[in-house]
């Protein structure tokens, strides 16, 4: 048996444009909407954006549990 589990996460945040805001690594894997929300509305008002957009990158880890996987 084999399970995929979330090792890290990097919040990327973009301008309406598709350039660059910021990234912010490290992150929870598991954060909720509201939380990445919570972090998108910060960045805009600190950065004075305007409208962005933000995608959440998770990289996984295959953890194997028995011989058989």
């Amino acid at each position: 048996m084999a399970n995929i589990v979330h090792a890290s996460a990097a919040l990327r945040v973009r301008s309406a444009e598709n350039r660059s805001v910021c990234s912010i690594n490290g992150v929870n894997p598991g954060m909720s909407a509201q939380d990445a929300a919570g972090f998108v509305t910060g960045i805009q008002k600190m950065y004075n954006r305007g409208d962005v957009k933000a995608r959440i990158h998770v990289v996984s880890d295959v953890e194997m549990t028995d011989n058989n996987a």
